[in-house]
């Protein structure tokens, strides 16, 4: 089933270098679709714009959206996801490590009726074991406060069908974590393993200050779970300190008292870090409700070449679901 519209949505932060080899690599690869490809510059400080706009000149199936500034990978995203009119969305990152080979492979298991494709890394290429440990915890530790089945090992290398991308439009979420939203959305889903390439050119643009901040985000967007847990901690340690504080009234009168400090400084220092864990967990929620009553929009467009009829209709399709 050939007949099909497909939309490629790529977020480019700085990747001057490695959008025209993709672009070129989807050409090949999908050849015998008819495509659009959805270059999303995320406030690049290169001249990553300027090879964009050269790409759309050669070809009309490259489109662009130049973001005002940079957002964020996840919002460059559903930037991409937003503007994109196909069946099927597949959205992939920039630096060649998400293979377009997979493409053709995703979109049959799209046919045989999955609403989304994920595709999973079968060897995590240039991931240190650092990284590949750490990723794998925080999945397995996602996938329980979520009571969802979060996809270890994967990225936002996905194919959704035209049904969940209408979802998503409308979700007014504005701490984005996507691969937490997908499994929460339901509907038949499927996976599909491929190896990671390598990049070509740069660096990877996920810094671990980067990682953790997402790691953050996914976490506390999930649910209310981290709130329970640090109610949980906070009852179970109060318990303890009541009890201690028992043996301790016992210990006074039974002239077992031992004099010195290092217990009592260790104890309140232990017991001031859950406090701080606690209230933080707290803030980071009353944060998000904060930016959250602000109505902000995701991201702000200051350039694209794709027709204003379709930013209408989706800017039509996000204010009704406010309402």
């Amino acid at each position: 089933m050939n007949n099909i519209l497909l939309s490629i949505t790529v977020p480019c932060y700085n990747e001057e270098k490695n959008i025209a080899i993709l672009v070129a690599e989807l050409g090949l690869v999908l050849e015998e679709y008819d495509y659009e490809i959805i270059l999303v510059n995320d406030g690049s400080t290169d001249q990553t714009q300027q090879v964009i706009e050269f790409l759309a000149i050669e070809s009309d199936k490259v489109k662009f959206i130049s973001l005002s500034r940079n957002f964020g990978h996840q919002k460059a995203i559903k930037a991409g996801i937003d503007h994109a009119k196909g069946d099927c969305i597949v959205t992939m990152d920039a630096d060649l490590q998400h293979p377009p080979q997979t493409i053709p492979e995703m979109i049959a298991l799209w046919e045989l009726g999955n609403k989304v494709v994920t595709a999973v890394r079968s060897v995590q290429g240039q991931g240190s074991f650092f990284k590949k440990y750490t990723s794998k915890l925080f999945y397995l530790f996602l996938s329980k406060i979520s009571n969802q089945d979060v996809v270890g090992n994967s990225s936002d290398f996905r194919l959704f069908d035209k049904k969940i991308v209408d979802i998503l439009r409308k979700m007014p979420e504005q701490d984005l974590y996507i691969r937490g939203l997908v499994p929460w959305i339901g509907f038949k889903q499927t996976t599909i393993k491929f190896n990671e390439g390598r990049r070509v050119y740069g660096k990877t643009k996920y810094t671990l200050k980067k990682m953790l901040l997402l790691a953050s985000n996914g976490i506390t967007s999930s649910g209310i779970k981290p709130l329970r847990f640090a109610l949980s901690a906070g009852i179970l340690f109060a318990m303890l300190a009541f009890g201690y504080g028992i043996y301790a009234v016992i210990a006074t009168f039974l002239g077992l008292t031992v004099s010195g400090w290092s217990s009592i400084i260790a104890s309140i220092m232990f017991l001031s870090g859950i406090q701080l864990m606690v209230l933080g967990v707290m803030g980071e929620y009353l944060g998000k409700m904060y930016m959250a009553n602000k109505q902000r929009p995701n991201y702000i467009v200051s350039n694209t070449n794709i027709s204003k009829k379709i930013e209408n209709d989706n800017q039509q399709e996000r204010r009704a679901a406010m309402f």
